[in-house]
């Protein structure tokens, strides 16, 4: 509101501000200013609408005020005004024309002398625009023969010229507050954002999306869950493919069945069971355990869930002599992943008989099914 008043003030200076018809315009393009600026800011609530234009009008009625009492201290101390005779045919003594100087009578005693005052805020208001505007001129009293001359050229010298300056200056300061107005607008709409979407507006943090899930691994062997890795170099020893499931045991409540169809290759693992009975034992060649003896490696699971299908599947390994891997559960669903972990082996002897890594394919003991695709071992350097 405090930029409204200096420009009101601003525009004052630049007008002719003892009329009061200029000052009525200068107050109505506040107001106007004002409803343009609640208008793009989009601001709907009665109250807050109300109590805008109430401190509008309260700033208004504080600055009329000061221009009323402005108006009255310079009537107080206004210089006379001088009425020169011009024209006169037969000039006679200063003396004797001092003598047929009339004063102005009590009627028209206050005329020129002092300016009006008008009373009230409500006559502010600019008038409607439907009919002409008709201006008020006090009477004057002709003057015989020479003297009325004078009077009407001195009558003419006293009529206010209207300053066309003044205008287009008052004009210039209402259009460039309109303009600041719609600025401070825009500024409102772009910090506030509401241009941006709701995804840019969310400033809380992102849930990434769960995939992967470790439980019950050994401390000792320090072992990490890693992300899924989307190809795999020459470096990865591949120790189980589909097509040879010779080296795949099923426990007594479990079921291990190769699967080919559009899909690919496939073996398909069914666990009745979250316990040991339930688990699906793929073995590990000695001369693989030999690689990754003493060093920190990297396994790899090709897996998937049947379609419309979630699962959480768990994987421990029995590396012989090297010993186990703890625990680890994943969660996979009907899209074709690539479940990795990493093994940690301080030993640094070579095992004598092949390991086995045991796959359940339901924790929870739903009995739902994992599709394994292969089972690779990237050993460390």
């Amino acid at each position: 509101m405090s930029g409204l008043e200096t420009a009101i003030r601003q525009a004052l200076e630049r007008s002719e501000r003892a009329n009061s018809e200029t000052r009525a315009r200068i107050y109505q393009s506040a107001r106007n200013a004002l409803e343009a600026g609640l208008r793009k800011q989009d601001v709907h609530d009665p109250d807050v609408i109300a109590q805008q234009r109430h401190r509008l009008e309260s700033v208004i009625h504080a600055i009329e005020l000061e221009e009323r009492a402005s108006l009255k201290a310079a009537a107080s101390v206004a210089p006379p005004v001088r009425v020169d005779v011009v024209g006169s045919e037969n000039p006679v003594p200063s003396a004797e024309r001092d003598h047929d100087i009339h004063m102005p009578s009590e009627r028209n005693a206050g005329i020129g002398s002092s300016p009006v005052v008008d009373g009230g805020l409500a006559g502010l208001r600019p008038e409607r625009r439907d009919g002409p505007r008709v201006a008020e001129a006090a009477p004057v009293e002709p003057a015989a023969g020479k003297r009325g001359k004078a009077a009407k050229v001195g009558a003419a010298a006293a009529k206010p010229r209207r300053r066309k300056r003044g205008s287009f200056l008052s004009f210039v300061m209402v259009v460039t507050t309109l303009v600041a107005a719609f600025i401070m607008a825009a500024w409102w709409v772009e910090t506030s954002g509401l241009l941006k979407s709701a995804a840019e507006r969310d400033t809380s943090v992102a849930n990434p999306p769960s995939t992967v899930q470790s439980e019950d691994f050994d401390g000792e062997a320090g072992l990490k869950t890693l992300g899924t890795q989307s190809g795999f170099s020459g470096d990865w020893v591949d120790v189980f493919t589909p097509t040879d499931a010779s080296n795949v045991k099923a426990g007594s409540r479990a079921a291990a069945d190769p699967v080919s169809d559009e899909r690919g290759p496939r073996l398909r693992i069914t666990s009745a069971t979250a316990d040991a009975d339930g688990n699906v034992s793929i073995e590990i060649p000695a001369s693989v355990l030999e690689q990754i003896s003493g060093k920190t490696s990297t396994v790899a699971l090709s897996v998937q869930a049947d379609t419309g299908k979630q699962t959480q599947f768990s994987v421990e390994c029995n590396f012989s002599s090297l010993g186990d891997c703890g625990r680890h559960r994943f969660t996979v669903n009907e899209e074709k992943n690539d479940m990795l972990f990493k093994v940690t082996f301080d030993r640094s002897l070579a095992p004598s008989s092949p390991g086995h890594i045991l796959i359940n394919s339901d924790v929870t003991g739903a009995g739902n099914s994992l599709s394994v695709f292969a089972v690779r071992i990237l050993p460390g350097q």
